[in-house]
């Protein structure tokens, strides 16, 4: 293959980014310059090797500005959009990334999460990105906004959609005091009336339990744990323990949430 070929896709990425889009696929580019297979490889090989892109997953590009080149890959609201409709999924950015957002992560996360459709989605994991695909059969697009960044937009969950994920996928984030250190911070940009229209789309009544438990009993926000009782009292629900992952002997329920509090939550200082 020519230098003038190199050259055409170097002018192409320019073009792109410079449009705010910082994502291509493979087929994308052979089509546009009627490459064959080998010819895109060596391509692409040349262009991985100046760090001018980065494969995020099979035939999945991103395009790295020379401000990112060290890190070799792009902050998730470059490209999660782009990702996600190139894989067919609707989705929304969630748990502790949509309370980095909101300032709530307490500590910067490791790992970025995206709530999405099934089937099961395998994370992304290579020294530049950790993405982990939580998956969930369907959302009410209400609790779910379109965030404005540089290249365009993503979908992430309101405070209150958050709240109630972090709760339900605790033991993916590293468990329930993970999830409380994070909602202590969380509660300044959560709202009752919300909290409740959110609670009662939310099917897991258990997480409903759970939450309101944290909230009232360990947080100290009677107002909020009382919006969430406002939907649990047009329920039917049992003793369920706090800690899913571990049994108790002890099936007390010294609480309004019939919640068996068999683990002592320790909140990280904020």
């Amino acid at each position: 293959m020519s230098d003038t070929h190199y050259e055409y896709l170097d002018v192409y990425l320019d073009e792109m980014r410079s449009r705010g889009r910082f994502t291509f696929t493979s087929n994308e580019v052979i089509e546009k310059f009627h490459l064959t297979e080998n010819a895109f490889k060596k391509t692409i090989q040349r262009l991985l090797h100046k760090n001018r892109v980065a494969r995020l997953r099979n035939e999945f590009y991103l395009i790295i500005p020379p401000e990112y080149a060290s890190r070799q890959t792009l902050p998730l609201s470059y490209f999660i959009d782009d990702l996600m409709k190139f894989l067919e999924r609707d989705y929304y950015v969630g748990l502790l990334t949509a309370a980095m957002y909101y300032g709530a992560a307490h500590q910067q996360p490791q790992t970025q999460f995206v709530v999405s459709e099934p089937p099961y989605l395998r994370p992304i994991k290579n020294k530049q990105q950790s993405i982990v695909f939580c998956l969930k059969k369907g959302w009410n697009t209400d609790f779910v906004s379109q965030q404005k960044t540089d290249a365009g937009y993503i979908n992430i969950s309101s405070p209150a959609l958050t709240a109630l994920d972090l709760v339900f996928y605790s033991d993916r984030i590293g468990g329930i005091n993970r999830a409380t250190t994070v909602l202590a911070e969380l509660v300044i940009e959560l709202k009752p009336d919300t909290l409740t229209k959110t609670a009662e789309d939310f099917s897991q009544t258990t997480t409903l339990q759970r939450l309101g438990f944290l909230l009232d009993e360990v947080l100290q926000e009677t107002t909020l744990a009382d919006a969430i009782h406002i939907v649990l009292d047009s329920r039917k629900y049992y003793p369920a323990q706090l800690n899913p992952k571990t049994e108790s002997e002890n099936q007390k329920t010294p609480n309004r949430w019939k919640i068996i509090p068999n683990m002592k939550v320790e909140v990280d200082e904020l």
